[in-house]
């Protein structure tokens, strides 16, 4: 593994094993479109185990004035201010997934969005974000491409948690699929 990408790795050398390094085409294509929208002064936050091709798609498309932070998961000190777009990389257990949503999440703005990059994927990350972010009325599921879930900063009634809720639940297929696959990996080696 590259010297850079050693750096990157969380305190206490936990990757998550079952989300890959690296975003699909499509992925990437989400990323680029939701920062060619914005508008300076705006910013994006990208914490947690964050891929260098998640950097590449929103530095390469972020306007000028956009400024694009990425920075360890205990820095939040160090960001003054609310966050437009926050991109939240795999974390693997399920207390430092919890304290990068308990940390970084209230800090986005009403209308602003959260990726997840290893949602319905990884159990810890998935438990620790259906936990605190899932079950909140202070955000919307939007969905998701393959392991990277959508989020939109909002005041959710009772009625749309219910709906929120559904469209969440509908991603435990995808989830078990994901679970299963990796286990029958893990039976072949």
């Amino acid at each position: 593994m590259p010297a850079a990408e050693m750096s990157r790795i969380p305190a206490g050398g936990h990757v998550c094993a079952s989300v890959a390094r690296v975003l699909s085409p499509a992925q990437v294509a989400l990323l680029q479109a939701c920062t060619r929208v914005l508008i300076a002064p705006a910013r994006v936050v990208m914490t947690g185990h964050v891929s260098p091709d998640a950097v590449a798609a929103i530095r390469g498309e972020a306007a000028p004035g956009v400024e694009v932070l990425v920075v360890e998961p205990g820095e939040v000190a160090r960001v003054d201010g609310s966050i437009d777009v926050l991109f939240i990389g795999p974390a693997a257990p399920y207390s430092v997934a919890a304290e990068l949503f308990g940390r970084w999440a209230g800090r986005v703005a009403p209308g602003g969005l959260l990726f997840v990059h290893g949602a319905f994927a990884a159990p810890p990350l998935t438990a620790a974000l259906l936990r605190t972010i899932g079950s909140s009325r202070g955000w919307r599921y939007y969905g998701r491409e393959g392991d990277l879930a959508e989020y939109v900063r909002a005041d959710l009634t009772h009625g749309e948690r219910v709906l929120d809720a559904m469209a969440q639940v509908a991603q435990v297929g995808y989830f078990a699929r994901r679970v299963v696959r990796r286990r029958l990996r893990r039976q072949d080696v």
